[in-house]
């Protein structure tokens, strides 16, 4: 078993056991992860390559026809109700990072801890542009209303002559009121849209609106959750009901495996995970465009 030295394990005790560089790279991207906004994790591993799946839409959480009244000795009337099928299919993603002996030699951790980070900074990148990308298909395919925004945020004023001002209509809590209204109308049974999740120029444009009381405004509008992303493209935000949007399955959860390579007196180690996305609940989330200039 490996041993602590000052506390830390050595670059080579590292490397001899792959499942401490794996717990390393899953922090790092479960720390940067938006992807938990939008699903949960399915039960189970994903079997036969991905994951057939029955998507919820407006009017399909009740039955074609209606309960009747029962006369004694007849029967109850047969119901049903039109299922949407997908398929979510699987996706292998990874990357893979050297460790030359001499490093080892050295116990340079800051090495170690450098590529163990850009490893998980990278995994998590591409889970989260797969998860939005999964997010923004299903979206267009079942024809979910999204918001479009009266005023850019970056031209609200809220201080100044009265005459200046924007009106309330035309304000971010109106974009949130607005996507929170869509869900109830589609009546799903969609709880309150609790997640927001922008590029981070619009929260930014957030905070210069309402500086100290942006919290307030947030929970005013049942927001409990505000993540940024680089891959939300600018002047777009998402609310959602955190984690009904849909389920992430895993055929191979997070996986880190080493081989030896003597050529180069390295060691290589590969991180990868097999994934896919099922958009269950695609009226779980609303899409808020032209909040901000592309």
């Amino acid at each position: 078993m490996p041993s602590l030295v000052n506390n830390q394990l050595t670059v080579s005790q590292m490397v001899n056991y792959p499942s401490k560089i794996n717990d390393v790279v899953a922090k790092v991207a479960a720390d940067q992860l938006v992807a938990d906004l939008f699903f949960s994790t399915g039960p189970g591993k994903v079997e036969g390559g991905g994951i057939n799946f029955t998507v919820l839409l407006k009017g399909g959480n009740f039955q074609s026809g209606d309960v009747e009244l029962r006369a004694p000795g007849a029967e109850y009337p047969v119901v049903s109700g039109d299922l949407t099928t997908d398929l979510a299919v699987v996706a292998d993603y990874g990357s893979k990072f050297q460790l030359l002996d001499e490093e080892q030699d050295r116990n340079d951790r800051l090495a170690l801890s450098t590529k163990m980070t850009q490893a998980g900074n990278t995994l998590a990148r591409k889970i989260d542009e797969r998860a939005i990308a999964a997010i923004d298909a299903a979206l267009t395919k079942h024809s979910i209303a999204g918001v479009t925004a009266a005023t850019e945020w970056a031209d609200v004023i809220t201080v100044g002559p009265e005459a200046d001002l924007t009106p309330n209509q035309q304000r971010p809590p109106r974009d949130f009121a607005q996507a929170n209204l869509l869900t109830r109308l589609d009546d799903l049974g969609v709880g309150k849209l609790n997640g927001l999740l922008l590029n981070p120029w619009q929260e930014f444009e957030l905070t210069s609106i309402y500086g100290e009381s942006l919290e307030g405004v947030l929970k005013a509008a049942g927001i409990d959750t505000v993540k940024t992303s680089t891959l939300v493209p600018r002047g777009t935000a998402y609310m959602v009901e955190k984690g009904k949007a849909g389920k992430i399955g895993f055929e191979r959860a997070l996986t880190t495996e080493k081989y030896d390579e003597r050529a180069t007196r390295s060691t290589w180690f590969q991180s990868f995970a097999v994934p896919a996305f099922a958009v269950n609940k695609p009226g779980a989330v609303r899409k808020i465009t032209g909040i901000g200039t592309a």
